[in-house]
C-alpha cells in the first residue's frame, strides 16, 4: 500500500481547472444568446461552440477531482499506478478544454466587437482576466477601449457651430458622458466648447447674464471645461424647454 502525503491538496488544481472561473464566459454567452434567438448568424453559432467546451471542460474537471486522492489516503500499487494514469489523462483534457474555451471566447468577442457590443467584451475580458489569462484578457480590453475611444470620437468630432436643437443636445450629451479616461478629455472637451456655445445661441433665445455666460464657456481653459460644460447644459435646456 501506498500512502499519501498527509499534507497533499485534495484537488492540486491550475487555474484553468477552477469550476467557478470556467464557467465565467458562459455568462456573457448566455446573454448573447438571449439576444440572438430572432436571428442565427456567426455569433450565435460561436457562442454556442463556447458553451459546448465549456461543458467538456466542466467534464474533465469533475473527472480530475473524482480522480484525485483525500489526503492521507492510502491506495495500493496497481491502483495507484492505474489512478495516476488517468489523473494525468483528465489535467491534459482538462488544459484542452480551457484552450478551447479561451479560443471560442477570443472569437465570441470578435463577433461582439463587429457587432460594436464593447461592454459585453469588457465583461468577458473581466472574467478571463479572473481566471488567468491576463494577457488575452489585456488584448481584449484594449480593442474594446479602442473602439469606445473611436466611436466617442466620431460623434464629437459632429461637434460644429450651426447644430439644430436636436444635434446640440446630442453634442451636449455625448461630451458629458466621456469617460474619465479618454485621451486628453478635459482638452477635447474644451476644444468643443465654442462650437456648441454658437450653436446654444442660435438656437434659444438668451438673455444678457445667459449670453455672456456662453461667451466665457466658449474661452474656456481646459481645468474649467466641465464645469462651463455643465452650465451651457443648464442654460440649453432651461431655455430649450
Amino acid at each position: 500500500m501506498t500512502p499519501m502525503p498527509a499534507d497533499a491538496p485534495a484537488t492540486a488544481l491550475s487555474p484553468y481547472l477552477s469550476l467557478r472561473e470556467a464557467v465565467r464566459p458562459a455568462i456573457v454567452t448566455y446573454t448573447v444568446l438571449a439576444s440572438e434567438q430572432e436571428r442565427a448568424g456567426a455569433l450565435a453559432e460561436e457562442a454556442g461552440q463556447l458553451l459546448e467546451a465549456t461543458r467538456e471542460l466542466l467534464k474533465a474537471v469533475g473527472l480530475v477531482h473524482l480522480l484525485s486522492p483525500q489526503p492521507g489516503a492510502e491506495i495500493s500499487g496497481n491502483d495507484n499506478g492505474d489512478r495516476q494514469a488517468r489523473l494525468l489523462a483528465a489535467y491534459a483534457d482538462a488544459g484542452v478544454q480551457w484552450a478551447r474555451v479561451v479560443g471560442h471566447s477570443i472569437a465570441l468577442a470578435d463577433g461582439l466587437l463587429a457587432q460594436a457590443r464593447w461592454h459585453d467584451v469588457l465583461r468577458l475580458a473581466d472574467f478571463l482576466d479572473s481566471a488567468g489569462e491576463a494577457a488575452v484578457a489585456a488584448s481584449l480590453r484594449g480593442r474594446a477601449n479602442d473602439a469606445i475611444t473611436g466611436e466617442y470620437y466620431a460623434r464629437i468630432n459632429c461637434i460644429h457651430d450651426r447644430m439644430s436643437r436636436e444635434e446640440t443636445a446630442a453634442a451636449i450629451d455625448t461630451l458629458r458622458s466621456l469617460p474619465s479616461e479618454f485621451p486628453e478629455r478635459k482638452l477635447e472637451i474644451a476644444l468643443r466648447l465654442r462650437p456648441l456655445g454658437a450653436s446654444v445661441k442660435t438656437v434659444t433665445r438668451l438673455d444678457r447674464q445667459s449670453r455672456n455666460t456662453i461667451e466665457s464657456a466658449m474661452s474656456s481653459l481646459p481645468d474649467s471645461a466641465d464645469y462651463y460644460l455643465a452650465v451651457l447644459s443648464d442654460i440649453f435646456y432651461n431655455l430649450a424647454k
